[in-house]
């Protein structure tokens, strides 16, 4: 909607964020519309009146600190963001945002201590454990990720461990398309192995279909017609009616005979 209709989700969250004064989520499209316009002085100015109107307006300190974010003006998105916070410590999208700046400044440390707060006030966001999973890459400690995804995987909250398992698979998957694009076809096979297998600890049904299936088109280019039917079988064991798997395994049929 942001790039394809940005004047009509302008009106729509800007609606919504009359409505409703506290819903960052509302502030927080309404900047990306005015993004995609390439409006973002306009939004500033907007929300710096209301912070002027209203200074303990949570909402508006978090979208005039994304915005400054978002013109690479990071020392003061930073101030505006701990400003924020200091009026509603509930903020989790504020806690995000400012995570993301300390980030770009480089200070990791505290930049992991805030994305951390924000997955605790908001458990359920998946985009607080991407940025988790990107703050641990740009500071030198890939692994932690999956060190912490194994530790709730076993300890729990099995909640927490599986949009942890969600972030890690996702960005095998990514891995495994860079691979494949480079033309190192057996590694991306292993990386989509292990992207399923991530898939299977929490039980992601859509993501194991994905890997079987994404197993089976490699297998199948490669010429391994019995490996690609027996992915191709259990796709549609656990999803009938995936109409990919099923003209894929016709196709092979037809060829066998």
């Amino acid at each position: 909607m942001f790039s394809k209709k940005p004047a009509e989700a302008l009106q729509i969250f800007t609606n919504l964020w009359q409505r409703e004064p506290d819903n960052s989520y509302a502030v927080r499209g309404m900047v990306r519309s005015y993004q995609a316009l390439n409006q973002l002085p306009e939004a500033a100015s907007l929300l710096r009146q209301t912070r002027a109107r209203d200074s303990r307006s949570s909402a508006a300190g978090y979208g005039l600190g994304y915005v400054l974010y978002l013109q690479n003006r990071f020392e003061k998105s930073k101030k505006v963001l701990n400003e924020a916070l200091q009026t509603h410590p509930d903020n989790a999208l504020a806690f995000n945002n400012l995570a993301v700046v300390l980030a770009k400044l480089k200070q990791y440390d505290e930049a992991l201590r805030r994305v951390k707060s924000a997955i605790d006030i908001d458990p359920d966001e998946l985009m607080f454990y991407r940025n988790l999973q990107m703050i641990y890459v740009q500071s030198g400690n890939p692994g932690q990720f999956e060190k912490e995804y194994r530790r709730f995987l076993s300890e729990g909250p099995p909640a927490k461990a599986k949009k942890y398992g969600l972030v890690l698979a996702q960005r095998l998957r990514q891995t495994s398309f860079r691979r494949y694009a480079d033309g190192k076809i057996d590694e991306a096979l292993s990386t989509i192995v292990d992207m399923l297998a991530v898939y299977r600890e929490i039980n992601h049904k859509p993501g194991i279909v994905t890997g079987l299936f994404s197993l089976a088109v490699l297998y199948e280019e490669q010429g391994d017609t019995g490996r690609a039917l027996e992915k191709y079988r259990e796709v549609l064991k656990i999803n009938p009616q995936h109409i990919q798997a099923r003209d894929k395994m016709r196709q092979l049929k037809h060829k066998k005979e």
